[in-house]
């Protein structure tokens, strides 16, 4: 069995709630700047002239942990005694990449949600200028390239997108690499004006009508995980069989909107 690059969950924020449960809600408190981040001029003088106090009246994020998802089978001792494989084994690594895909299904579905002016069109290819000005719409954030965030800076694109964007030279050739470039060497585009790109499968979408691709920041999402991914084994004497389920809850959410920007492309 293939299965498909699940990359979203180590691109976004990832926390931890251990005391929360199904359909609880988390929120969490936003800082903005204090007068829009302008410094008062200070008058001369000591009578009127009392300085002033800014108390901003600051939004939340509400994230709700409302999915519970599971894998389980069931295999009878008789088939796995005679089976010259451990299916328990290969069946568990299934189910652990059923749950996992769901998590990550639940992140992908949120690319087409930024606010941010969404770059290119269904169905086409990208181009260079669709990618640039994404990267401009974060940067007019204040989202600075992954050199200066630590590497929280990410380009999620399909197999077909990374197919038409090989045919921009500036990407693929080496002629347009000084030391750290974004071209083609192992597979991979690497680098892309300072995000990190990764190609996957799971990016919403299909060949015919066209990806959700997006660049964007790690702050952009939150996944709160409640339970990871759990493996619970149990005997069935009824049955003479081994039961196996995997389960997770979790919830996502689109924390900053101006922090990613939706890429439709090939």
């Amino acid at each position: 069995m293939r299965e498909a690059n699940l990359g979203f969950e180590a691109t976004v924020s990832k926390k931890y709630y251990d005391e929360a449960k199904v359909g609880t809600t988390v929120r969490w408190g936003n800082v903005t700047n204090l007068n829009s981040g302008t410094a008062r001029v200070k008058s001369e003088g000591n009578s009127g002239n009392d300085i002033t106090y800014d108390a901003n009246t600051e939004g939340s994020v509400t994230l709700t942990i409302n999915q519970h998802q599971y894998q389980g089978f069931e295999l009878e001792e008789f088939e796995a005694s005679l089976s010259i494989i451990d299916q328990q084994m290969y069946y568990t690594r299934r189910a652990a990449y059923a749950v996992n895909l769901a998590i990550d299904d639940t992140l992908a579905a949120l690319i087409d949600d930024f606010g941010t002016s969404p770059q290119g069109t269904l169905a086409v290819d990208l181009t260079d200028d669709d990618i640039k000005r994404a990267l401009q719409a974060l940067e007019d954030a204040n989202i600075w390239d992954g050199r200066e965030n630590g590497g929280d800076l990410f380009f999620g694109m399909a197999p077909a997108t990374k197919n038409s964007m090989l045919s921009i030279d500036r990407y693929a050739s080496s002629d347009f690499n000084r030391g750290g470039g974004a071209n083609i060497i192992t597979g991979e585009f690497g680098n892309i004006y300072g995000a990190r790109s990764w190609v996957s499968t799971n990016i919403e979408g299909s060949n015919a009508a066209g990806h959700d691709n997006g660049m964007w920041h790690r702050d952009a999402i939150a996944l709160g995980m409640r339970m990871q991914p759990r493996t619970r084994v149990f005997d069935d004497i009824q049955n003479l069989s081994t039961q196996v389920a995997i389960s997770a809850i979790w919830g996502v959410i689109e924390t900053r909107d101006d922090h990613g920007v939706w890429l439709r492309g090939a």
